[in-house]
């Protein structure tokens, strides 16, 4: 789970005369710690989701919150819809049934095993606690990451593999899940299916912490940027950011958002 020697963020500065911005149709971003600043949705940000609109960009969100939370944010914000649970489910604007993108045969067995999962997970670390939203989850199980260290989670992340599950976790939780359910591989799933107009090279991926380290992937989506919080992770993540904004947190997104607004008005 560590980058290679070699690679190296760029600031995002250095792509300002990239033709890329002018072109762009998608922003897909993570939420927690990239569109929030402190927890929260400040005004700023919702006037640069708004400018961004304006100008022709969709905007999904891609997060690991639960189904149920995801169902309401994706209809109240100013975004075309929202991928939840890590890539397991998505909820577009314009369709009013989730679409799953997680293959489930039974979702009672499913959760009964998510559940098993968790129980041995618990006999080895006692300290950890289901998430509150856990109850609201379809496709995959979270605890909270608060008290665990690194060497704890890449232990657990272990674990899971040997049971035949995944695992990841963010600035938040911690999430039990399929294999191979991740941002990004739900993104291309749905750019193959429900938006086959907006090609990857159309798109841009934005993030802050390792669950997100599938968005950077460049064979799913080739440019990608992340805020600038993404440094504290920057040794665990498998696939880095092509660039990095300055500024932190929901600050950083605004930053990219007024890089595009300025480019589309060339």
């Amino acid at each position: 789970m560590h980058i290679s020697s070699g690679q190296k963020l760029l600031p995002l500065s250095e792509s300002i005369s990239s033709p890329h911005w002018q072109n762009l149709r998608l922003i897909a971003t993570d939420m927690d710690g990239t569109l929030t600043t402190q927890g929260k949705f400040t005004s700023k940000l919702l006037k640069n989701l708004e400018n961004l609109a304006a100008v022709g960009v969709k905007i999904l969100i891609v997060t690991g919150r639960s189904a149920g939370w995801v169902s309401g944010i994706s209809s109240l914000m100013p975004v075309a819809g929202a991928i939840a649970e890590n890539g397991g489910l998505c909820y577009l604007f314009d369709n009013e049934a989730p679409i799953l993108l997680t293959s489930i045969a039974n979702q009672t067995s499913h959760r009964q095993q998510l559940a098993t999962i968790f129980a041995q997970l618990k006999a080895k670390f006692p300290q950890i606690q289901e998430s509150a939203d856990n109850s609201f989850r379809i496709t995959d199980w979270t605890f909270d990451v608060a008290n665990l260290t690194l060497e704890d989670l890449q232990t657990m992340d272990c674990l899971c593999q040997e049971m035949g599950w995944g695992f990841t976790y963010s600035t938040v939780q911690c999430h039990i899940k399929p294999l191979g359910q991740d941002k990004g591989s739900a993104l291309l799933q749905l750019l193959q299916t429900a938006w086959t107009q907006i090609s990857p090279q159309d798109a841009i991926a934005i993030g802050d912490s390792p669950n997100d380290a599938s968005l950077f992937n460049p064979s799913y989506i080739p440019i990608s940027v992340g805020v600038a919080n993404i440094l504290k992770y920057a040794h665990q993540l498998p696939h880095q950011p092509t660039y990095v904004t300055s500024a932190t947190e929901g600050e950083g997104f605004c930053e990219v958002a007024g890089l595009i607004v300025q480019a589309k008005a060339k």
